[in-house]
């Protein structure tokens, strides 16, 4: 269980507890993570938390070798590390540094888990399932939110095509896709202009809607109820563009411009 220290990481964690799932918790957010980790022991099932910079490729390995030697055989993985990033600025105002942190926490973390735990996941050839938290921001997009919501499109596209490439096997890939989420990540936060949907749910919503689909062959997890207005929205606007016909040679797409004088001078 990846992001484990707060937010849907934690819910998650809690409810395998709930279950009695012996889980690995890890998060970078250490001291944070071993007091959570703490609380859930002391309801009887072996939690052990594993402090980890998940965008550090051997720290990834770490994990993965603590995980499997500590649990034998793994059933479920929770790919959930996030961050929200700079939001409320357009594209060129965000400090490209920012913009690429955000992307090393929310695609490349998510890469590096897949790599390190799904070839054991399959060397073990038992059934296991793989969760990646998206957001529906991999499909919905305001203003000012060009990192984030870049960040979950692509992983996004990694859920899509772990799903095509493990077809066949006994590991399962689901993409948790939440709309708002009532998490420390989003308090206070007023979401940009087209970005932030009507509804909010709690995290223990959202590991419940996990829970409920673990062993199951469903790949898109929803869990607020205004998605499916909102992808509606979103596929009508790509629909309208579709059948629109090529524009002809002979169609003036652009007004000319205007000789400038200096050009008028040459």
């Amino acid at each position: 269980m990846t992001g484990a220290a707060s937010g849907i990481g934690l819910a998650l964690s809690a409810r395998f507890v709930r279950a009695g799932v012996d889980v690995v918790m890890a998060d970078v957010e250490g001291d944070a993570l071993h007091r959570r980790a703490a609380e859930l022991t002391a309801q009887g099932a072996q939690v052990t938390a594993v402090t980890a910079d998940l965008t550090d490729p051997d720290a990834v390995e770490r994990l993965a070798d603590t995980a499997f030697d500590l649990l034998g055989d793994i059933d479920v993985v929770c790919n959930n590390a996030g961050v929200l990033g700079p939001v409320g600025q357009p594209l060129w105002e965000v400090p490209l540094e920012k913009m690429r942190q955000v992307f090393e926490v929310n695609h490349w973390a998510h890469v590096l888990v897949a790599r390190a735990f799904v070839p054991r996941l399959l060397e073990r050839g038992r059934p296991a399932h793989l969760i990646h938290t998206a957001s529906m921001s991999a499909f919905v997009v305001g203003a000012g939110s060009a990192a984030y919501a870049a960040s979950k499109h692509a992983d996004l596209a990694v859920a899509r095509s772990l799903r095509a490439d493990l077809r066949g096997t006994g590991v399962r890939v689901s993409v948790l896709c939440p709309g708002r989420v009532d998490t420390p990540m989003v308090q206070g936060l007023t979401a940009p202009r087209g970005a932030g949907g009507d509804t909010s749910v709690s995290a223990e919503d959202v590991a419940e809607l996990v829970w409920d689909a673990l062993g199951s062959d469903r790949f898109y997890l929803f869990s607020n109820s205004d998605a499916p207005l909102r992808l509606r929205d979103q596929f009508d606007d790509v629909w309208r563009h579709v059948p629109l016909p090529p524009a002809s040679p002979e169609e003036d797409l652009w007004h000319a411009p205007k000789a400038t004088t200096a050009a008028r001078n040459h």
